[in-house]
This record gives structure tokens, sequence and C-alpha cells, in this order.
């Protein structure tokens, strides 16, 4: 059960992410701006990308546009010197508009269809992920401008969200795919591995890492030259509970990379949610209110269908900041289309609340607007950038 928090506590205050109720009023009151809108802070774009690079040097950041795609923090991304993970030709081209460099691009993307790769080799992307014979098959026609990368999976992860059920070879058959590879005259060029999204603990990119070890060393003695290795993302962001800061997250990560893996080899992560989500704060208004088997429901100008799709699809709980405090009782907090489905949360603490209150929801950047549809041709929230 999650409870809001009420942000005239002194003790709360520092929940609020620089976000307050009186600058949000500042946005639709003065300004004729509507709810719900979702606040990008460019600066904090700026500084998860500064904390991450300082975490894992060596380590080239790739911004795994999936996780948010809004041309400003693609801006940041570019514009800070890094590169991008791209999963389709569409976010190329975004990150492309954005002052990406398509030849620095990873598609780790590991299934895609013909017109796919034809269209991302056709733009000057060379640097692709495979985990299956079939889709080695696949660029064939392309041997001499593309690198592939195999991506093994790596069992019992405690991520939030498992990336392993769909993708990722068993570490037993790199080499077969490896020496695949080689005899449909294309370029093995190194292997990447995925642990899972928000992963809550270090140990199983440690795993992984020694993994990737023992395969270096196989592959080497058949003669296959590994030279580059992507770690994938998951880093963890806090919601409602807390988690480790990012420079502890990861210091037994770089310490196992400069003692497991060759100084030679290219190493890579793929940061989505760490770099996009505290970076975003939305703020939507309560629109209706009923009471239904004795249990107060509040309706939101917001929902799964929309910036909460990540309820869903990302498996994630927000959490909810309030500057109304009263009778706190266990409610329901729905979304607004006509689908009883649309329900964001069925047990959550709530003050009494009136038509036109506001909820504010910190760290929504990641995984929720890039998956909100147009279901019952309502409006999504729309994007307030400031620096």
């Amino acid at each position: 059960m999650i409870k809001a928090i009420d942000v005239r506590n002194p003790q709360n205050r520092h929940s609020l992410k620089s976000v307050d109720f009186d600058r949000v009023r500042e946005y639709f009151g003065d300004n004729g701006v509507r709810t719900p809108f979702l606040i990008l802070r460019r600066s904090d774009i700026r500084k998860n990308l500064e904390k991450l690079a300082e975490a894992l040097p060596g380590v080239t950041i790739h911004y795994a546009v999936k996780s948010n795609n809004h041309p400003a923090i693609l801006e940041e991304v570019a514009g800070n010197g890094h590169k991008f993970d791209i999963s389709s030709y569409q976010e190329m081209l975004q990150a492309v508009e954005a002052g990406g460099n398509i030849a620095e691009m990873i598609h780790s993307n590991p299934i895609k269809s013909p017109y796919e790769i034809a269209d991302a080799v056709k733009s000057g992307i060379s640097l692709f992920v495979i985990d299956n014979p079939d889709e080695i098959d696949k660029f064939i026609p392309y041997a001499g401008k593309v690198k592939l990368l195999i991506r093994f999976k790596v069992d019992n992860s405690n991520a939030v969200v498992n990336l392993s059920i769909k993708f990722g070879c068993t570490p037993e058959e790199v080499l077969g795919l490896a020496e695949k590879i080689r005899e449909k005259g294309l370029e093995y060029y190194g292997l990447a591995f995925h642990v899972g999204s928000q992963c809550l603990e270090n140990d199983i990119y440690l795993t992984a890492i020694d993994i990737a070890s023992d395969l270096i060393t196989r592959l080497k003695e058949h003669g296959l030259k590994t030279s580059f290795l992507d770690i994938g993302g998951g880093f963890p962001v806090p919601y409602t509970a807390q988690v480790p800061d990012i420079s502890e997250f990861c210091r037994p990560i770089r310490t196992r990379l400069l003692e497991k893996i060759d100084p030679a080899i290219k190493l890579a992560c793929e940061p989505g949610r760490l770099i996009s989500a505290t970076a975003v704060t939305l703020v939507a208004a309560i629109i209706g209110k009923s009471v239904r088997s004795g249990k107060r429901w509040y309706f939101l100008d917001d929902g799964v269908y929309g910036s909460f799709s990540g309820r869903l699809y990302d498996h994630c709980t927000y959490q909810i900041l309030t500057n109304r405090n009263t009778t706190w009782k266990r409610s329901v907090l729905a979304g607004p289309t006509c689908d009883s489905f649309d329900v964001i949360y069925r047990d959550i603490v709530l003050p009494p609340l009136s038509v036109g209150d506001l909820l504010i929801f910190p760290a929504m950047g990641a995984y929720t607007s890039v998956s909100a549809s147009s279901f019952n041709c309502l409006r999504k929230a729309e994007y307030i950038v400031t620096e």
C-alpha cells in the first residue's frame, strides 16, 4: 500500500524534488497551461549524466532512447558528448535530429525486421546486437558493413523488469553464435548483457562480468577476438523507496571491470531510467470523486492509458505529493478514461480531496509518456521544459 506525502510537513520537504505547489500553480494559473503536464528539467539530465560518467569512468554512455525520447533529453545527451542506444530506425532519426552521431550508435534490439536492418545500415549504423542464429542470417547481405554483438542472458536477476525472459542466449550458446558469424563472413565484434530494468542490487552485474570474462577467454581460444563489451543499463532510481547513490552502486562494478576485462576492450553502458526518470515531474488534477462500496474514489486527469502506462509496462509504483492534510483514508485513484481497467492505485492512503486539487508525481520521466496512448482521444500530458 502506498501513502501520499504531505509536502507541508517539514520532514517531507526533501521529497519535493525542487518542484512546489506554488510554482506549479504559476504554470497553469498565470500561463494558461492545463493539467496534466510534465515538467522536464534539463539541468537534472545533465546532472544524471555527469554522475554516471564519474561512477563508471572509461565506460561510454549510450543513452537508451526508449526510456524517454523527448528532444530536450536527446539534445542534452548529444550536447554533453554522450552517445545513443537505439531500438529502431525512428529512434535513430530522433537521435540524429538532436545532434547524435549515427556511426557511434548501438542498435540494441536483438530482433529486427529485414526492413529495419536495411534502413539502419543504409543510414550508417554498423553496430548491432543479436542473440540467435536466425538473426545472424539477416545480416549476410551486409557483410563488411556491420559489427555484431552477441547478447547473453543472466539468470537470477533481482530487477523489477526481467529482460532475460524475452532476450539473450545462454552463455553456452555464445561460442556457436560467434563461430556462425565468422562462417557467414560477418564480423564478431563483442558481447552484451542486460541484467534487467530497475535492478536493486549490483551483485548480478558482477556475475555477468565474470561470465563475460570467461566467454572472452574461451572465444579467444577459438580465434575470435572480443573488442567490445556492453554492460547494458538497469541502474536504479528512487521511487517510493531509496536506492544507493549511483557512485556507491557502481563502485564494485567498476572494480570488477578493471579486474576481469582486458583494458583494450571498449566498454559501454545503456542507461535510460537513470538519466530520464528523476528529471521529470507530473502534475495532474482531480476531475471527479465518488464513494463506491464505502470506499472513496478519486478520478485524475491522467491514468494508465496516459503517463501512468508505466504502472503496467514498467511495474512501477510512483510517489504522490499533496498539500492537503486532514483525515487520511484508504482510497482508490483512477484515471479519466471510460475503461474500468484504468485504475492507478486501488489501495492508497489519501487525504480528502476536492475537484481541482493538484497531485504531484516525482520521477515520472522513464517509460511513462513514451508508452502513453490516445485512448478515448483524451489529451496526453504536455511537456514544460525548464533549464
